[in-house]
């Protein structure tokens, strides 16, 4: 089953195609990378409006270009009652995954339908996912390597209405973290993981996804509460498919729905990644 970007007010895809993707984020329209997009470029779609457009250059990185000058003050994008601020990253990130929003009602509808659960989101990011599920009822802890993204998920939580008290926040190495979670016996309700095709934790630890979400997924098996509720595990490196996902939750005691994340709004529905959900 694929799974597209629900109702979204601060987000569209105008266009895609010759590798390419134009999005309305906000009130800017935004023109970076989409490696998947490999059809001819939508000729219809105002490529040349674009206030920010992004080249790759070797490492990942890359760098901004602005043909109408520097976007300036501010700038925010609205789903639901969620306010995330939009800052354009070396990595061609701007701290919004549209495609994630359907997985957003998803969890929130599961967790309104009990009492005081628990979330743990790994590789959290910007904190759509845990904003979405602290808004539903949800408590959850909030986990990236880079404390600059936390602050990032705290500033969006604020101007979202969300308590400190629903959300906590750590910085640190993934692996390690539910490593010590499984020793002092703590338990989760749901747990999300997205993690990325290589990274490094807070003390310089190295993480591949090829070697190491294996692991990482036997071991959130063992945080689950006994009243679980959730696992969500997404992924947007090449070659990780739906039915990679699957596998690696296929070990758990339930049911495992897989497929594709689509982003719509051009003539083409855009990949934007793989996902699979587990349920008891």
């Amino acid at each position: 089953m694929d799974v597209t970007v629900e109702s979204f007010e601060g987000y569209a895809l105008l266009g895609s195609g010759g590798g390419r993707k134009l999005e309305r984020i906000g009130d800017a329209l935004i023109d970076r990378p989409a490696p998947q997009a490999i059809w001819p470029s939508d000729n219809r779609a105002p490529w040349q409006a674009a206030r920010a457009v992004f080249r790759r250059g070797t490492g990942g990185t890359g760098e901004w270009h602005f043909p109408s000058g520097p976007l300036t003050g501010p700038w925010y994008a609205d789903w639901m009652d969620i306010s995330f601020e939009i800052r354009l990253t070396g990595f061609g990130n701007v701290g919004l995954f549209p495609e994630h929003t359907a997985h957003w009602t998803w969890m929130a509808d599961r967790i309104r339908r009990r009492q005081d659960t628990t979330v743990l989101n790994l590789f959290a990011y910007t904190g759509g996912a845990t904003l979405a599920c602290a808004q539903a009822g949800a408590t959850v802890t909030h986990l990236d390597a880079a404390k600059s993204v936390n602050g990032w998920a705290m500033a969006n939580a604020e101007r979202s209405g969300i308590s400190g008290q629903a959300v906590r926040y750590i910085a640190d190495d993934a692996l390690k973290f539910v490593r010590r979670e499984s020793r002092r016996g703590n338990r989760y309700d749901g747990i999300i993981l997205d993690p990325p095709t290589f990274g490094r934790g807070t003390k310089g630890e190295v993480w591949k996804i090829e070697r190491d979400l294996h692991l990482l997924c036997s071991i959130c098996r063992d945080l689950l509460s006994p009243n679980p509720a959730f696992v969500l595990l997404t992924s947007h490196s090449p070659g990780v498919t739906p039915s990679v996902l699957g596998t690696l939750l296929s070990g758990y005691d339930g049911r495992v729905a897989a497929g594709e994340m689509l982003i719509h709004g051009a003539d083409v529905p855009l990949p934007a990644g793989a996902y699979a959900r587990w349920t008891p």
